[in-house]
């Protein structure tokens, strides 16, 4: 078996691994529930009012409703990856995996890609529910070419969270540590935003999770012009999310894969 298949068999270990979580699938559940909720609350307040509430941009209410469900594809994130590297160590498998014919490198490699696959796939999901519901409310949507185009939007943006976790999954061996400080980081960037934009008056761009939550509205505000659900189009903004979002993926990798290759695998902390 050469590389791609001691990687592609850590793949599918891998999701294996991560969905005999129930809080994940349960997760899964709570965001299709909360899409559904708020497709429903969006129509019946269309219906109510009328068409003043959204008038000619209820063709554009795919968009809000698979946004919608941000919050839970970060919170998947941080739960999938959480657990990857550091259950490893906890159970006693890691020992056993790397005395198999493998690499460092190409278990590393495998559980991030097994991981976010799943990620992506959970992902693909929720733009494909938040699609059929607003299709099934409010009948044909407008833009819906693009919809492909939000969803990698999407994945891309998830990196962020996902490999802020899986980096303190590694670096901590333990599972509830790395996802209570990912979880800690994710909700008091929402508090410490705003904060800080109002009372200083200055750009919480760096952030991570402006850039984590807006990089997909911002896509797709420069694909749809026509349509007021979304921010105004801002090339700019656009390009530092996108440069935000690989700087910290590309530090948060490089920790997890230098605290593998110099540390003792049989320790959970060094």
């Amino acid at each position: 078996m050469g590389t791609l298949g001691r990687i592609g068999t850590i793949i599918g270990y891998e999701w294996r691994r991560a969905l005999a979580k129930k809080k994940i699938l349960a997760l899964v559940i709570l965001a299709i529930a909360f899409q559904t909720l708020v497709t429903v609350g969006i129509y019946e307040a269309y219906r109510f009012i009328g068409t003043t509430f959204l008038g000619s941009e209820n063709v554009f209410v795919w968009i809000l409703v698979v946004l919608e469900g941000l919050l839970f594809v970060q919170l998947i994130a941080i739960i999938v990856a959480g657990g990857s590297m550091s259950e490893e160590y906890e159970h006693g498998t890691a020992d056993v995996l790397l005395s198999k014919p493998i690499t460092r490198v190409e278990y590393i490699l495998g559980k991030f890609l097994g991981g976010f696959s799943l990620l992506a796939m959970v992902e693909a999901l929720i733009t494909f529910v938040g699609v059929a519901l607003s299709l099934v409310f409010f009948g044909a949507q407008s833009g819906l070419q693009f919809a492909p185009l939000m969803f990698l939007a999407i994945v891309y943006s998830s990196l962020i969270f996902f490999c802020l976790s899986f980096m303190f999954s590694e670096v901590f061996r333990g599972t509830t540590l790395a996802m209570l400080l990912a979880l800690a980081i994710l909700f008091a960037s929402y508090i410490i935003s705003p904060i800080i934009a109002f009372v200083y008056g200055i750009s919480t761009r760096a952030i991570p999770i402006w850039a984590a939550t807006s990089f997909p509205s911002l896509v797709m505000s420069e694909l749809v012009t026509a349509s007021s659900v979304l921010p105004a189009a801002d090339l700019g903004a656009l390009s530092q999310a996108a440069l935000i979002i690989a700087l910290y993926t590309i530090a948060f990798v490089l920790i997890a894969v230098y605290r593998l290759l110099k540390s003792d695998v049989a320790k959970k902390t060094a």
